[in-house]
């Protein structure tokens, strides 16, 4: 039996790069290819001017000697100059090569240094302007054949075959080689220390940046970053991160808020428990004043599995909001169901209960009568006898369909709206109602399992509306936090 268990080496945790490393070895390149881009066009434009004046260089000794064999002891000059050349003494010329040679080819004059160096093949043919560049044994030379243009030697057929000795004009571009090289090496030296400095010296505000996140805490979720004290690039980066401390903080409020009220909840009922046990343990009871101590106990043992009861409801719609059984619902009809549920208690209490609602909409229908009953409810609680409760629904242009609860109770003041959909938020109000703080919470809930949302409006002493907002179908409609 094979063991399939992955090698050490598959399971070692992958080494990457800090971004400095890599933000230097990136700068190291892109100077070394800078670099190496300019000294190969320096480089070459060297080479290519050297070579240009080399064929000006030509191009003027041609001159010269034309003028010189247009005079009548031109020719002789030019003897003994070759003559005092071979003789070792007249330097300055040592690197122009002549011949001047007739329609045979034979030589006429010619620089002694000529002499086996190159051969006659070697020029470019009569009539070529251009100079050639031949490779020998005894180095490189820039050839030209020239036409001389004076009487005697256009009746004689005589050319010239110059050459100039390039092995200066080499030593000066393997000396310009080298510079270039040795620049290229001190630029890689150079570029190796100070790429680190600047790249070192350029992340420091990213260093701040993370010296400051870790200085925040949960007992200081209220700290925010100010985008001034960083570059301009890095201020969309602070601007998240204060977004997200802003919500972290309105989650973290909302979470110690929310926890304290499940303590208290829960507390209140077992501490009423506990007494009643303790008072009814103190001494002797008649087996009818134990019946009503169990009585009172079963109340608050009805009123700990309604508040866990609906803590699982939320808790499973935070995690399960995709088990829903969507079909088109006709709203009249669910709406008239639950309002002849209601219509016996809003009746004993003096309330008008009326439905104006002609839509259909895709939903769950279980979920959407536990949310518009939840509503109900809360409208015949904070409506006084001889009030009104109206449901009633109204359709937008694209197919999305709002379902309103509307009552003529005590109203909400303004500053309660945003949170009214919170869990175990209340609002204080002079009504008895013993609520859990929850019933706007599910309702809200089972919206965004619709992927719709909830809203409210009230007015202080005229009453409060809630609507429902169903979109025209939740599969295409992108969560409410997603649009956000």
């Amino acid at each position: 039996m094979s063991d399939s268990s992955p090698s050490p080496e598959e399971t070692a945790p992958r080494r990457t790069r800090s971004m400095a490393h890599n933000l230097a070895v990136l700068y190291i390149i892109s100077i070394l290819v800078g670099f190496t881009l300019c000294a190969s066009l320096l480089y070459f434009k060297l080479v290519q001017h050297i070579n240009d004046s080399g064929a000006e260089q030509l191009q003027a000794e041609i001159t010269s000697v034309r003028a010189l064999l247009s005079t009548p002891a031109g020719l002789n000059a030019i003897k003994q100059m070759m003559a005092a050349e071979a003789r070792g003494e007249d330097a300055t010329t040592n690197c122009i090569l002549m011949r001047v040679v007739d329609r045979e080819g034979e030589v006429i004059v010619d620089c002694p240094n000529l002499r086996g160096t190159v051969p006659d093949s070697a020029f470019p043919p009569a009539g070529d302007t251009r100079a050639r560049k031949y490779q020998g044994r005894a180095g490189d030379f820039l050839l030209r054949t020239a036409k001389l243009s004076d009487p005697v030697s256009e009746a004689r057929g005589w050319r010239l075959l110059i050459g100039l000795d390039l092995a200066e004009h080499n030593k000066l571009i393997n000396v310009y080689r080298t510079y270039l090289v040795l620049f290229g090496l001190g630029a890689f030296l150079f570029a190796i220390p100070s790429s680190y400095v600047v790249v070192r010296r350029g992340l420091k505000p990213l260093d701040d940046f993370c010296n400051s996140i870790k200085n925040i805490t949960g007992s200081r979720l209220s700290t925010r970053l100010e985008a001034e004290s960083f570059p301009t690039e890095m201020h969309p980066v602070v601007d998240a991160v204060n977004a997200m401390m802003v919500r972290l903080e309105s989650s973290f409020q909302r979470l110690s808020h929310y926890s304290g009220n499940l303590a208290h909840e829960l507390r209140t009922p077992i501490n009423n428990m506990m007494l009643e046990a303790e008072i009814a343990l103190s001494q002797e009871r008649t087996p009818q004043e134990y019946q009503e101590i169990i009585s009172s106990s079963l109340t608050e043992y009805e009123r700990l599995a309604a508040v866990i009861d609906k803590l699982l409801f939320l808790a499973r719609a935070d995690n399960e909001k995709n088990d829903l059984m969507f079909e088109r619902l006709d709203a009249g009809a669910e709406v008239e169901e639950v309002v002849d549920y209601f219509s016996e208690e809003a009746g004993a209490a003096g309330i008008s209960l009326v439905s104006y609602v002609e839509a259909s909409f895709w939903g769950d229908r279980t979920l959407f009568r536990r949310a518009l009953s939840n509503l109900i409810s809360n409208a015949l609680t904070y409506t006084p006898a001889g009030g009104e409760v109206t449901i009633f629904s109204s359709e937008g242009s694209n197919g999305e369909v709002e379902i309103s609860v509307a009552d003529t109770g005590c109203g909400i003041y303004s500053e309660h709206l945003p949170f009214l959909f919170d869990r175990f938020y209340r609002v204080k109000s002079g009504s008895q109602h013993r609520g859990t703080g929850l019933g706007l919470a599910i309702v809200k809930a089972i919206m965004e399992m619709h992927n719709g949302d909830a809203s409210a409006w009230s007015r202080p002493g005229h009453g409060t509306t809630v609507t429902l907002h169903f979109p025209p179908h939740p599969s295409l409609q992108a969560p409410p936090d997603e649009r956000e």
